[in-house]
């Protein structure tokens, strides 16, 4: 593993249409960050749409943040290679790893075959559009700036975690806790291997699922079958079409959480401790709750 990663920090999910998730996670019980404008998605001094919502967790390392991005890009006001990248149906659209010694770790990702990554660093305010708070945003981050391979990723260093630790966000009424694992669709094994020995410096298993583990989040590739005979029906989206991520997030109880979707009328698949929320039901991903062991 390369000693520069210290884990898998945030899932970055494509979504056709911000207000749509955002009031479908707030039914399924999370708490959701308020519109953000993001100018390579399209939005701010761009005057489109682009940007985001968040549905932020207690991370489970003091180095990290651990949350989802639902992210969007505005067709005629995006970077090229942001509309590319959330200009589909909803799917992991970027893995985002916590990482240290950013300078490095470009040098061994281009020994590795990749293409120089851009250096970016943004330090600004955050004014929120429904309680007037103020917070500070601080990362430094290595953007790709063009395809690397069957899945985007990238590496960012946060300098202040607060407001990604806001209490008022990071506390769910269904009680989840945090992302632990997420699993993607892969057409091509093969390649998905021999990128993930690139990204992290590991020999991946030679069959099978692919697969990365770091401290306490897991990210799987699995092909479409796979995918499929795992999650029955529950893996198909609302328009009929396989959906492409499966994520779970660890709750407190799963009392609790199965209290919140049966109040708000939301089919589940019941397994006592873990509650399966369809694709249809979850933005078009499937969403595990979990109670941990």
């Amino acid at each position: 593993m390369r000693k520069e990663l210290i884990g898998l920090d945030h899932l970055m999910i494509s979504t056709p249409d911000l207000p749509a998730i955002r009031a479908c996670y707030l039914r399924l019980g999370f708490s959701v960050t308020p519109w953000r404008t993001n100018e390579p998605m399209g939005g701010g001094k761009t005057g489109g749409r682009g940007g985001n919502h968040l549905v932020l967790f207690r991370p489970t390392d003091d180095r990290m943040t651990n949350f989802l991005e639902f992210a969007y890009a505005d067709p005629a006001h995006a970077v090229p290679y942001m509309r590319d990248l959330l200009g589909r149906r909803p799917a992991l659209a970027m893995i985002v790893h916590a990482a240290t010694d950013l300078r490095s770790l470009d040098e061994g990702w281009q020994a590795a075959g990749f293409p120089p990554c851009l250096y970016y660093e943004l330090d600004t305010d955050y004014h929120d559009p429904d309680d007037g708070t103020v917070d500070r945003i601080h990362f430094r981050v290595l953007v790709p700036d063009a395809p690397r391979g069957p899945l985007a990723f990238n590496a960012c260093e946060v300098m202040d975690r607060s407001h990604y630790l806001r209490p008022g966000w990071i506390a769910h009424e269904n009680g989840a806790e945090y992302w632990a694992a997420a699993t993607v669709v892969s057409d091509d094994l093969a390649a998905m291997r021999r990128h993930f020995g690139a990204i992290y410096g590991i020999q991946p298993v030679p069959e099978g699922p692919v697969s990365v583990t770091m401290g306490d989040q897991t990210l799987t590739a699995v092909d479409a079958a796979g995918f499929a005979a795992g999650w029955g029906d529950a893996a198909r989206r609302a328009d009929g079409s396989l959906a492409e991520l499966a994520v779970e997030v660890r709750v407190a109880s799963a009392d609790t959480a199965r209290a919140v979707l049966t109040r708000n009328a939301v089919s589940f698949r019941d397994e006592g401790s873990r509650l399966i929320v369809p694709a249809a039901e979850a933005g078009g991903i499937v969403l595990v709750l979990a109670e941990a062991a």
